[in-house]
Formats: structure tokens, sequence, C-alpha cells
């Protein structure tokens, strides 16, 4: 196939580069950063440095590809970054791949938008609190983007597929709350949890391989698929801080109730990704023992860079 990724420089972005191009396919990447660094490794793709907020650029970059993967997103809280250039652009990205006449779109959403979790374990028929999001902006927006998906499929024919999940990992981890509990482990400072909260990881290669299974399935087309390789409490998180750190911090747990600290640090999100193995035939590539090991490894390597940028500072 030939496959454009939308926002590919990210994590997600370098792990699709590695894995893809060796099975066959052609890979374009559009992102408005300049070359990634990771870019260095000869790898056989083709990088455009552009903005989907301006349509010539879209329509240039979606023409004559097979695949598109949407992963762009700024993750502002501004509503007019929000709808001014990531909404646009989405329109902009659409328009072109209906036109185009793509054999798959594939959005990458956000269990976000659901708001807050009500109902356990979460599926997708799980009810929109977008005003109780954590962050309601950024689900707001990220909803909007899936309802102008579905338009496009109902209106347009665009075979377009969303995936909603939680967190991502690779090599490494992002997230500014893990961060924040690394620096304190590091401190030997008080760590303060809330018992059972947590949420349902993917792996990767999971992610790869579910977008695989949608490219091939038509199916998938106008759906909305939750995924997840496994899930980890923040207690199971800290404790693997706290080991790979030598840290001496007391673990502290705070009712519900009387927690004042991120909501994330307080939210379950156990997603429940079986319309996607019913449907699919998505399942974890690897067995709960991996990626429990490749997680510790991403651990390892966030804590490194935690480390250097104390350092640096």
């Amino acid at each position: 196939m030939d496959i454009l990724i939308v926002g590919g420089a990210g994590e997600i972005g370098k792990y699709l580069a590695k894995v893809l191009p060796p099975k066959g396919h052609k890979l374009t990447i559009l992102d408005q950063a300049p070359n990634p660094l990771w870019l260095n490794e000869n790898l056989p793709l083709t990088y455009l440095r552009g903005d989907i907020s301006d349509a010539t650029t879209a329509r240039d970059a979606v023409h004559g590809k097979d695949l598109v993967i949407h992963l762009a997103w700024s993750f502002a809280d501004d509503p007019h970054t929000i709808f001014d250039t990531d909404i646009k652009g989405h329109i902009h990205l659409l328009d072109a791949a209906s036109s185009a006449g793509v054999k798959g779109f594939i959005y990458t959403s956000t269990a976000t938008v659901y708001g807050r979790a009500v109902v356990h374990p979460v599926t997708e028929a799980h009810p929109w609190l977008i005003g109780e999001a954590r962050k309601p902006l950024y689900a707001l927006g990220k909803f909007t983007a899936e309802e102008l998906c579905k338009h496009y499929h109902k209106t347009r024919g665009l075979h377009v597929t969303i995936f909603r999940f939680w967190w991502a990992f690779g090599d490494s981890i992002g997230g500014s709350h893990l961060r924040d509990l690394i620096r304190k482990a590091v401190n030997n400072q008080p760590l303060e949890l809330v018992r059972g909260a947590g949420g349902a990881f993917i792996t990767m290669a999971d992610l790869e391989s579910a977008v695989m299974l949608t490219a091939s399935r038509l199916v998938a087309s106008g759906q909305i698929y939750n995924l997840g390789s496994f899930f980890l409490t923040w207690e199971e998180i800290v404790k693997i801080v706290v080991h790979l750190t030598n840290s001496l911090s007391p673990i502290r747990f705070i009712s519900p109730e009387e927690w004042r600290g991120p909501a994330f640090l307080s939210e379950v999100w156990d997603l429940d990704w079986s319309k996607a193995t019913t449907e699919l035939g998505f399942a974890p590539t690897t067995s709960a023992e991996m990626m429990l090991s490749l997680f510790i490894e991403s651990m390892k390597n966030c804590i490194t860079d935690v480390q250097k940028a104390a350092v640096q500072k």
C-alpha cells in the first residue's frame, strides 16, 4: 500500500516508519515539524514538512495514497487553535481524502471523548460526558473531529475508521504527570495515589496491528473501535518507578473523595476492546509478561530522559 501518515514526526510515526516499509509498504510522512532526528536512520520513506491547515498541502500529500493515518493534533487548550487550526486541517484532510478516493482513512482519537468513565468497563457505547472531561476543550475538539469523520463517511463514502485509546507507548513513554511522579521518586518525595486508578495501555506493535487489520477489512468502514493491550494501575506504575529509581519515596493512598491532585491520576480507564476483537480479529500480539517487560523498558528510557533534563537545568 501507498500510505500517508499525517502528524507522523512523533513516537507513533517513528514506530510505523520502522515497521511498515520492510513489509512492502510505500510510506510518506507529513508533519509541520522539521525532520526528526530518527530520520537519520536512513529509513526508506518520504518526509514532507507542511501544515494541513493549508488545503493545497493536504490535497498534494493525499494524492495517489491508498491509506491515510491521521495522527496530527496540537493538544492545545485554546479554542482558537483547536478549531481554527486542528479542525480546519482535519476538514482539509477529509476533503482531500474523499476527493482522491483513498481506500482507507484512520483517525486516531482518544478515550477522553467519553469525558469521565462512569460505566465499567468502558465500551464504545459509553455516554459522551465531554463537559466532565479533565480537558473539556480537548475532548470537544476530538469529538468534533470524530463527528466530521462520520459525516464524510455518510455523505461522501469515505472509508474512515476511528480508534480510541488511552495511552500508547513504544521505546519511551510520554506524559507530564508520569514525569512529575518520576521527579518526586528521584527526590524521595511522597507519592500520593488513588487506589485502583489506572488505564489501558496499548503497545506500538498492537497499534500497528490494528491499523493493518482495519486497512484490509471493509467492515471497519464507518466504525469506532476502542483499542488496548493491557491494564495497569497507577500503584503498579509507581512501584515500577520506585524500583527503577531506587527511591525511598513512601506511597500514600488518598480516597477519591479527598483527592485534590490531577484528575488524570484518579480516573479508571478500563477500555473494552472486544468490538475490535470480534470485528477485526484484533488481539495483543505478545504475552502479558512480554508487554510488561516492554513497558518497564519504556519506563527506563523515560526515567533517563527526566534525569538528563534535571542535570541540564
